[in-house]
């Protein structure tokens, strides 16, 4: 165990203010002001007494006096709180609350304040207490919260600054000030140089971070994110309604807040829907009992595949334009997806200039289609246009060799109105009817398993997700010669999200929709919304949050003096002063090396020449002792410390000093003899030898 070392009085109140504030970040959410007084005091106490007296005792008693002092304050705590007193409740409450939280304070900070003082490795515990409490005090800000707490955002805002630059600087500094916590040093200059050396590396750190850290979005298990590999699965408890437009994904049951994985600006006022669609692939080549993307490259051409290689990518586009209508919106990816995604039936995608590459992966603009005209409206028109050829027809119509699904689709057509027979668009209505009213929507079977995955759903209990959904009523659409394809992507319910021009994507709202191709009209979104879940009701979206991104992507030049501050190139700035202090570090190690004169100076040279080579004095070792431990490798130094000593205590005599003097020169030569040329190199380039003198 380290003897106790006596801390320079400003390292003490510097570390005693850091435990103080990381306290309070802890402490304000949930204690009473008196509780909140109280709970400070005792840490003041405890650091003062730690300051003081901690060296007279031994480490076993003043753990034992500290948790006494804690247990002492929750018994009080316990006996007010049980016993009836003739005082009102207010006043016990506050009486209670300050005894427990004061004593508590007292005899845990005492502890941990003598525990990293005696044991040096303790000195980490300190620093994870507070990094700890200042990170629970902003943990409302985590998964992507950038409105909350609100008082950092509100503040942000009103500066012009994005909140999360602001909470990363914050972060630097509560680490940068919690590392002080480590330190064991005499001399409070020293403290202060230590700081101004942490406070430039967290800056230089903070600025040579990547742009963005890569996360694990929960993206419903649909492999629309780059960091998820698997396919077809999902977390929802929307349900679709209304013009084919389900509603959409949605989120499961895990407690942890959704995640957003983009924000959309739209340009153009959108038709009434209850669903907006934003399609990132498809699924239209039969395998099996599933689906899975064509990549022959003769299907699907409509689809995006990869990113665009130029600025511009234009898609060839089956919707019909007199039925269709343009919209503009721009799309702001906040984690990395396999495909881009774009609104209904993207046409043209463009590459748009990143606002914030540290928040935004990709930035493109989007030209979609949507049909304006309701799917109740198309009756009479044919499903497979003529001018298709063979192949086409076969590729979105293959059914898997199961005659149930032709038996099954033919049971259920036959029951649609006389007047209507023949009509593919009537009997995708049937189709869809039936698995709305007998489909048990649950998240409980979350992937297509099994050698006929969908067989198994639809004649089985036809208990599954939306991806189930989507490839039964694909294959009974194809089994009834109507093309089908399965589309992927996100489905945002308008009725949950703001009256603003900005949407905000959750990775919970992944879905898997069928699409059927009309003649005439091109591909129709034809979403299944079972009538019966167990799932949840997704809460509201928190609105704040969508205007804020909205506000993130529509980026302006910073205004505001606090802005104007932050975009100063820090990263060079901090560069260029980490340089210049390794410059001045050099300096310093090369004039201490090379003065002379005094005796002090020249027995200091040669303890630098020591600590460049971790030859280090310990603390508690006496110079003599520390010259004995070295005179294998330097044999003169031992009565090169003796005659220091002389000097130092009996005054300078030429006799002497002319001894010492002999001594240095011969104890730098030993040095050089004896030490390693590896270890000579690693001490000629370290600058901050010198610091560790003692």
């Amino acid at each position: 165990m380290t003897p106790p070392l006596r801390q320079s009085r400003a390292l003490a109140v510097l570390q005693t203010l850091i435990l103080l504030a990381g306290a309070s970040f802890f402490l304000v959410p949930i204690a009473t002001t008196p509780g909140l007084v109280a709970a400070l005091g005792g840490i003041s106490v405890a650091c003062l007494l730690s300051f003081r007296i901690s060296s007279q005792l031994k480490v076993l008693n003043a753990l034992g006096l500290s948790l006494g002092v804690v247990l002492l304050g929750l018994l009080l705590q316990k006996v007010l709180l049980s016993v009836a007193l003739p005082f009102s409740p207010g006043f016990t409450l506050t009486v209670a609350d300050v005894l427990s939280l004061g004593l508590v304070c007292v005899g845990g900070a005492f502890a941990v304040r003598l525990l990293a003082a005696r044991v040096p490795g303790f000195a980490v515990l300190e620093f994870a207490l507070v990094v700890g409490a200042v990170a629970h005090a902003f943990a409302a800000h985590r998964h992507e919260r950038i409105h909350q707490p609100r008082v950092l955002s509100d503040f942000a805002w009103m500066n012009g600054v994005d909140p999360q630059t602001l909470l990363a600087g914050l972060g630097v500094a509560v680490v940068v000030l919690a590392a002080l916590l480590l330190l064991r040093v005499r001399k409070g200059a020293r403290a202060v140089l230590a700081l101004a050396l942490l406070l430039l590396f967290g800056v230089l750190a903070l600025q040579l971070a990547p742009d963005r850290p890569v996360k694990k979005v929960d993206d419903n298990d649909l492999g629309l994110t780059k960091d998820d590999d698997k396919k077809d699965g999902e977390n929802k408890d929307g349900k679709g309604d209304g013009k084919g437009d389900g509603k959409g994904g949605g989120g499961g049951k895990s407690n942890k807040p959704p995640d957003p994985v983009a924000i959309v600006l739209l340009q153009d006022e959108l038709p009434d829907t209850p669903v907006l669609y934003f399609r990132q692939a498809v699924r239209s080549r039969l395998v099996g009992d599933k689906l899975e993307q064509d990549d022959t490259g003769k299907f699907d051409a409509d689809v995006p595949i990869g990113f665009p290689t130029t600025a511009t990518m234009k898609l060839p586009s089956p919707q019909a334009p007199g039925l269709h209508q343009t919209f503009d919106t721009s799309m702001f990816l906040l984690v990395d997806h396999a495909q881009l995604p774009g609104l209904g039936h993207p046409g043209e995608l463009t590459l748009l200039e990143n606002p914030d590459p540290r928040r935004f992966v990709t930035v493109y603009g989007v030209k979609s289609s949507l049909l304006t005209r309701p799917i109740e409206r198309l009756f009479g028109r044919q499903s497979v246009p003529e001018s298709w050829s063979e192949e086409e027809r076969a590729h979105y119509t293959a059914v898997p060799n199961d005659p149930r699904y032709r038996e099954l689709s033919d049971q259920l057509v036959r029951e649609v109105d006389p007047r209507f027979v023949g009509d593919d668009v009537m009997k995708a209505f049937a189709l869809k009817q039936y698995l709305e009213k007998k489909g048990f929507y649950s998240l409980k079977q979350k992937q297509l398993v099994g050698d006929a995955p969908t067989a198994e759903f639809l004649f089985g209990d036809m208990k599954g997700y939306c991806v189930h959904f989507a490839h039964a009523a694909v294959f009974l659409l194809r089994s009834q010669g109507i093309p089908a394809r399965v589309a992927l992507g996100y489905g945002v319910q308008t009725q949950r999200r703001g009256a603003g021009s900005a949407v905000l994507i959750y990775g919970q709202d992944a879905h898997a929709w069928p699409e059927l191709y009309l003649e005439g009209v091109g591909w129709v979104t034809f979403d299944i919304s079972p009538e019966a879940s167990d799932e949840p009701v997704r809460p509201p979206m928190e609105q704040e949050m969508e205007v804020v991104f909205g506000e993130l992507a529509r980026k302006e030049p910073a205004t505001q003096p606090l802005a104007r501050a932050l975009a100063i190139p820090w990263g060079r700035v901090s560069f260029g002063l980490l340089l210049a202090v390794v410059l001045l570090a050099y300096a310093i190690k090369l004039v201490r090396r090379l003065s002379g004169g005094s005796h002090v100076a020249v027995y200091r040279g040669v303890l630098d020449r020591l600590s460049d080579a971790g030859a280090v004095r310990h603390y508690g070792e006496s110079r003599e002792r520390h010259a004995a431990r070295l005179a294998r490798h330097a044999p003169s130094f031992e009565r090169l410390t003796t005659a220091h000593l002389r000097l130092a205590l009996r005054g300078a005599d030429e006799k002497t000093k002319s001894e010492f003097d002999t001594l240095a020169r011969a104890t730098r030569a030993e040095l050089r003899a004896n030490t390693p040329w590896l270890l000579r190199a690693r001490a000629f380039f370290n600058p901050i030898g010198w610091w560790f003198t003692r």
